[in-house]
């Protein structure tokens, strides 16, 4: 009965909003690429795939301007390393939540700017593997604080479908892997681009 409930609670919240021709949800789904700072000399990485998924609800508009919640989640599933040596880890992986706000202007406009911003939670996990196959025993995984600052541009297409271009700097702690590093903070800059879905 719950269930039902709150089905109809926003099936009528989404009926009102398409009824004012008033958009305040979106939905960003989005493929791009990821440059990480390397850790000096001692690795350095390729550029990885990037998957991203955007939540936003809108809480404030005027005619030119607008303001969401948004909740950006990344994730890159491989950064090879590129150091040559048969010892090093093969690749690592990352993900990143970072809620925050967006702005945006113009709201209804056939093409929008936003600005972006917010802080969460970032994890990197180290491959169990090093690059000559074999095994590594000391693997490491690191979770720590991430801030995350960007923009783009909304283009406006068919009905509720929309695309999007953006880029992203996601700035973490340090990571830790299984061989001596400097461990200095990291920068990872994200280019994406994809489809929106407008309710």
């Amino acid at each position: 009965m719950r269930t039902v409930t709150l089905a109809a609670l926003l099936s009528l919240v989404l009926s009102a909003g398409r009824a004012r021709g008033d958009d305040r949800i979106d939905v960003g789904l989005l493929l791009g690429s990821t440059r990480a700072t390397d850790e000096g000399t001692a690795l350095r990485f390729d550029r990885a795939l990037t998957y991203q998924a955007t939540f936003a609800w809108r809480i404030w508009r005027t005619d030119h301007a607008g303001v969401s919640i948004e909740v950006p989640f990344l994730a890159s599933p491989a950064f090879s390393v590129a150091t040559l040596g048969n010892s090093l880890p093969k690749e690592y992986a990352s993900l990143y939540l970072t809620p925050g706000v967006r702005v945006t202007l113009p709201v209804r406009g056939a093409v929008s700017a936003f600005a972006a911003g917010g802080a969460g939670y970032a994890r990197y996990s180290e491959s169990r593997l090093r690059r000559d196959g074999g095994p590594n025993p000391n693997q490491e995984d690191t979770n720590t604080g991430a801030l995350q600052y960007g923009g783009g541009l909304d283009v406006r297409g068919w009905s509720r479908l929309g695309f999007r271009g953006e880029i992203r700097d996601v700035y973490t702690g340090a990571r830790r892997f299984s061989i001596p590093i400097p461990g200095e903070p990291v920068h990872n800059v994200v280019v994406s681009g994809g489809l929106v879905l407008r309710f």
